[in-house]
């Protein structure tokens, strides 16, 4: 697999100077690129107000180029609009980055809109993905959402973009995880469990009864939520469960993941051609510094390209 990173890793940078931080990641050595869109209810493109063309120009200068890209809320996106955009950056991955459940009922009807959204990628020629976090690992009748999303999406509609960290938090082996799901998995991201994290691995228990969903239960990310402008206590309660949860990530080989058997089982069981660092926060002083860090880790295992 080639190693890739998305920009969510530097997301703070990208904010202040998107042009700016796009050619440091390429100077640095990262040769392929995951755009990350939060704002796709606005911005057709990578979020941050950028033409395809001087985001390629930057890249092509060089010699990167974009791989795949998430986009959010992608229900509340203009999808044609997307794909053109992506199409022009000759990228032709476009993933769902977070998924939101609370019913069985609501959970068909959400395959039944990657179904949809998943036909328009495939007739533009491009791949559709779901992107898990540990949320996915809760049961309904005892089968992982995962599984049952799996089970009633079209293979050519949706693909899989595993989250090997996120399904560690779910109490279960990225390894058999990618066994598990096969060719249907296009893209890894991988990221890297702390040591010394302050929050458990599992974040659903180990119980049946722990994992399956009631009615009443929802889990998953969506739109909103608690922010400081808001000024609610939830919000101050957000900021400190973050700040511990930020614990859990470290750098790309400096935490406790068995990542050369991800990488070598990813190889063997899988068509995924990429493997995404994606660093969700970082302890070091910057976000630079950070995945200069993990490219050094990654560089420690065998079976990847860097594609210089």
């Amino acid at each position: 697999m080639k190693v890739a990173l998305i920009l969510y890793s530097v997301r703070e940078m990208m904010a202040k100077d998107p042009f700016g931080t796009v050619e440091e990641v390429a100077k640095l050595g990262y040769k392929y690129i995951e755009v990350c869109n939060h704002n796709a209810a606005n911005d057709s493109g990578c979020g941050f107000g950028v033409s395809a063309e001087k985001l390629k120009s930057i890249l092509d200068k060089y010699g990167a180029q974009v791989i795949g890209t998430h986009v959010f809320p992608i229900d509340r996106c203009d999808i044609n609009a997307v794909v053109e955009y992506n199409k022009s950056l000759g990228n032709t991955n476009i993933a769902n980055p977070m998924g939101h459940f609370s019913s069985y009922d609501d959970l068909m009807r959400q395959c039944e809109e990657f179904n949809r959204i998943g036909k328009i990628c495939y007739d533009e020629g491009m791949n559709y993905l779901f992107h898990n976090h540990y949320h996915e690992y809760y049961t309904f009748d005892g089968k992982t959402i995962m599984d049952i999303i799996a089970e009633n999406t079209d293979p050519r509609y949706l693909s899989f973009e595993l989250d090997t960290f996120w399904v560690l938090r779910a109490g279960l082996s990225p390894v058999e995880q990618i066994k598990h799901f096969g060719k249907r998995i296009r893209l890894i991201h991988q990221k890297d469990f702390a040591w010394d994290s302050l929050t458990p691995i599992n974040k659903i228990g180990i119980t049946a009864e722990s994992r399956e969903m009631v009615p009443g239960r929802s889990v998953g990310l969506s739109a909103g939520g608690p922010s400081p402008e808001s000024g609610t206590p939830e919000f101050g309660k957000y900021e400190e469960a973050r700040k511990i949860e930020g614990t859990a990530f470290t750098e790309i080989g400096y935490g406790i993941m068995d990542i050369q058997s991800i990488i070598d089982t990813a190889n063997a069981y899988t068509d995924a051609e990429y493997i995404i660092l994606e660093q969700d926060m970082t302890r070091m002083a910057s976000e630079m510094e950070s995945i200069e860090k993990s490219m050094e880790g990654f560089r420690k295992f065998s079976g990847l390209d860097w594609g210089n």
